[in-house]
């Protein structure tokens, strides 16, 4: 069996924690249950609280609080700004406005939460480079640039070939837009952080307590290991592992980013002109991102990677990155200075897509006291925090505006996925694809139609998606 192991992140903070909360044993009673102790859940829990303080709260979580996409990703706290091709078409014109403004306040409010609570997350609103690596991606913006200017929202700032360059501290790049509302975080440090402060508020959470069994009755239970919690509503906050209910095994799809983190070199990092926490990623569908830290390492994932077979997410996403030489190839690529800087540490982690780039949230179709959230597409550090709104309003079945927003689904998401072993095969054959074509266009080339139309399947990641494909 392959080694398991965490990302950096998560090493960094784990060995000065103490004792983790004991796992479940026995039955218990509680009004809420959430199934996910990631970024989701947690600030589900909190917000709950927030709106309704005698509400009794309980998390389980199969591994520890953070243990996977939300303490293994770069720590890029964003907006859904980016996403603004897909959310307006499907919020509509006002209400799409309230989502996206709604976001870029949440990413305020995680770094106020922070000061507020004495999480040392690294917290940094520095902004955001959305940049182009190559001739085809260049005005890979545009499109979302002009559907803000049409509602009044103006997030991105143009800057010449020359600035990207300077304040990347990258030649490699031929131009790009500036979002300054995105921050740079520690994703563990928050992660902990969130569970230490839901504790404090009296939200019971197991860990090492794995769901073994939904049980779908009027009043629905959660069976695990060693006991079965009943509740008035349980709220699915499992985003990638979602993956392996039936119901969600046509509408998302789990895939594993890899990332490397280089030994700290600050000096060098000056010396780029990279000095401070801005966030940095190409327009690559499969996208390329990194960004430093607070101790001078840089650190860069990339997505695509592996697509897991019959909805068994299960541990395969804890195994060594398989990608190391290749990302940190590309790494160096960017930054031909880090050629001969050792890595600290390589790792992947796993990431939910949806057709159209947007993370969706609703009840079951055949109970409705389970809600469920998730399908962040790469982008959920700063999304969760507006996600916890919507998914708190269906917990406490409140009638209000994020519980009547057009991100919430009435009963099951419709399948954009084939069935297996249709959806696998399918699946290696559009990532071929996308890495022929990114190829290509990385040597400045054009790609063959077949190889772009193939390309093209592949769902939304960082990068908006269409008007066209952006519905329901």
């Amino acid at each position: 069996m392959a080694q398991s192991i965490r990302s950096w992140w998560l090493d960094d903070v784990l060995g000065r924690e103490p004792a983790a909360p004991e796992p479940l044993r026995g039955d218990l009673r509680t009004d809420v249950c959430i199934v996910g102790g990631g970024f989701t859940g947690l600030w589900t829990a909190l917000q709950i609280k927030q709106q309704a303080p005698s509400v009794d709260v309980t998390i389980v979580e199969k591994d520890i609080c953070g243990g996977g996409a939300s303490g293994r990703n770069g720590g890029f706290c964003m907006t859904w700004m980016s996403k603004a091709t897909g959310v307006l078409p499907l919020a509509g014109g006002q209400e799409g406005v309230r989502l996206l403004r709604a976001a870029e306040d949440g990413v305020k409010a995680i770094g106020e939460f922070c000061r507020t609570h004495a999480i040392d997350a690294d917290f940094r609103l520095d902004g955001w480079l959305w940049t182009a690596t190559s001739a085809a991606q260049l005005d890979a913006w545009r499109s979302t640039v002009e559907v803000l200017d049409r509602h009044g929202l103006h997030p991105f700032e143009e800057l010449s070939p020359r600035e990207v360059q300077r304040r990347s501290g990258s030649r490699a790049h031929r131009a790009g837009v500036f979002e300054a509302g995105v921050a740079t975080l520690h994703p563990a440090k928050l992660a902990r952080g969130l569970a230490r402060v839901a504790a404090q508020q009296g939200v019971r959470i197991h860990e090492s307590t794995a769901m073994r069994a939904l049980q779908r009755t009027p009043r629905p239970g959660v069976r695990t290991e060693h006991g079965t919690i009943r509740a008035e509503t349980v709220v699915l906050a499992l985003n990638a592992w979602a993956h392996e209910l039936a119901d969600f095994r046509r509408s998302i799809l789990p895939i594993a980013p890899d990332a490397i983190i280089t030994e700290p070199v600050p000096d060098l990092l000056e010396s780029m002109g990279y000095r401070d926490g801005l966030a940095v990623s190409d327009s690559r569908l499969q996208v390329d991102y990194y960004r430093t830290t607070l101790d001078g390492r840089i650190t860069l994932g990339k997505g695509g990677g592996m697509i897991p077979f019959a909805g068994r997410v299960g541990t395969r996403f804890d195994t060594p990155s398989p990608r190391t030489q290749e990302v940190q190839a590309r790494l160096v690529a960017l930054y031909p200075q880090l050629r001969d800087v050792p890595l600290a540490a390589a790792w992947r982690g796993p990431a939910a897509r949806t057709g159209n780039g947007l993370p969706c949230f609703g009840r079951l179709a055949d109970c409705a006291q389970i809600v469920y959230g998730h399908g962040y597409n790469g982008n959920g550090v700063g999304p969760s925090y507006t996600a916890a709104r919507i998914l708190a309003s269906l917990a406490l079945d409140l009638d209000d505006e994020w519980s009547n927003t057009p991100l919430v689904r009435r009963g099951t998401p419709g399948a954009f996925l084939p069935p297996e072993p249709v959806r696998w095969l399918g699946g290696q054959l559009v990532r071929a694809a996308v890495e022929r074509k990114t190829g290509i266009e990385d040597s400045g080339g054009t790609p063959d139609r077949i190889t772009a139309r193939i390309a093209s399947l592949a769902p939304g990641g960082l990068t908006p998606v269409s008007p066209a494909s952006a519905g329901p």
